[in-house]
């Protein structure tokens, strides 16, 4: 369950997103974030700036995020890879 943001975060989460639109010029910023507490998981999730563009980063995060860390994936592409690097020395040795 996503909790309000507390105190003791909140200013340093004001702080960062200042930053980032002041020298990156973030129009939408989106922090989440984790903390263990009393044998408690705690998860925070804070959007700023238009919320459609807040929705389609959070998207774009996930997406990205998930699609790396998915092993098959991973695997097929490591596969893929080495079938092209395989096609390009089977070219090479064609043309020698």
């Amino acid at each position: 369950m996503t909790k309000q943001v507390p105190g003791d975060v909140a200013r340093a989460m004001r702080d960062a997103v200042a930053a980032l639109i002041e020298h990156a010029g973030a129009e939408a910023v989106l922090i989440s974030f984790t903390r263990h507490r009393r044998d408690k998981t705690e998860t925070y999730a804070v959007p700023f700036g238009n919320l459609h563009a807040v929705r389609g980063l959070a998207e774009y995060t996930f997406g990205h995020v998930v699609d790396r860390m998915d092993p098959e994936e991973e695997e097929e592409e490591e596969e893929e890879a080495d079938d092209e690097i395989g096609d390009a020395e089977e070219e090479d040795d064609a043309d020698d």
